[in-house]
């Protein structure tokens, strides 16, 4: 029996839940996996100890502490509620409560109150970028495609992201010679591609004659121990399949679901990756 507590883990979609719980897997740490009901992929929910409705937080406090968890992380995407409506229990009606009192209700806004709200509970928040290091530097170009003829693209689409980052509306942007085609809101990154997608090839690239670039970075504001941009293979196909020519990310400011798979699956559809660093933004 492991001496150590076991780490909370709240998880929504995506893989990034189940990495985590592989990385953990042959360590001494065990894990205690509460799931977000309807939002973790089914491939992943017999990996999952309990669950939770996505207001629960109470529930999810309560069952942390029966399991002895005393950090927790918070990670995987959710589908945007109506705050309105939402079934909360008393620890979602204190976020909710607060969030409703805010002008702005972006999601830096409430996922800040939902840190704040497990933090009163006695709980520490680990950041999932802590467990999920890469073995390898994410700085510069990762792939074999040459990014140099988009430079001023992957500026413009860094600038217009941290801008509305600021505003707490989105993580991400596309430009596509100097024409800002698209930006991230509540419909997410990969709804946001297929967007650029069914545009006119007179203003976004082709898979003949790339053009655009796609920037995932983190608001200037965010707390980063919740809700880093996140790319996957679906991101990478997504910004294929728009005609783009590659994707720019804050190295330390990004989490891969799949980084080497990411990287193949640039390389055959001939998209760079490229991580900036601090320095570069």
């Amino acid at each position: 029996m492991s001496a150590l507590p076991p780490l909370g883990l709240i998880a929504g979609n995506g893989m990034l839940p189940y990495r985590i719980i592989e990385t953990l897997r042959g360590s001494a740490r065990p894990v205690f996996t509460v799931g977000i009901s309807g939002e973790v992929d089914d491939g992943f929910a017999d990996d999952m100890h309990a669950w939770i409705g996505l207001g629960q937080l109470q529930r999810a406090r309560d069952l942390m502490q029966q399991e002895g968890v005393r950090e927790v992380v918070i990670v995987g995407g959710v589908q945007r509620p109506n705050l309105a409506t939402l079934d909360l229990d008393e620890g979602g009606a204190w976020v909710v409560e607060r969030a409703l009192s805010k002008a702005q209700r972006g999601d830096n806004a409430v996922l800040s109150l939902v840190l704040d709200y497990f933090e009163a509970q006695g709980f520490e928040i680990v950041s999932a970028a802590e467990l999920l290091s890469p073995a390898t530097p994410l700085q510069g170009l990762l792939t074999d495609t040459d990014m140099a003829p988009h430079r001023q693209d992957m500026a413009r689409a860094v600038e217009i992201a941290r801008h509305i980052g600021a505003l707490d509306i989105g993580q991400g942007a596309i430009v596509a010679r100097g024409i800002v085609l698209g930006v991230e809101s509540v419909e997410g990154t990969d709804a946001m591609l297929a967007r650029i997608g069914e545009l006119s090839d007179e203003v976004r690239g082709t898979q003949a004659a790339r053009a655009g670039v796609l920037a995932k970075v983190p608001k200037p504001q965010q707390d980063r121990r919740i809700d880093l941009p996140a790319l996957g293979p679906q991101t990478v196909e997504g910004a294929a399949q728009a005609g783009l020519a590659g994707i720019v990310f804050e190295a330390d400011g990004v989490l891969f679901e799949a980084l080497d798979a990411c990287i193949a699956r640039a390389n055959r559809e001939g998209l760079f990756l490229f991580g900036l660093t601090t320095e570069d933004l």
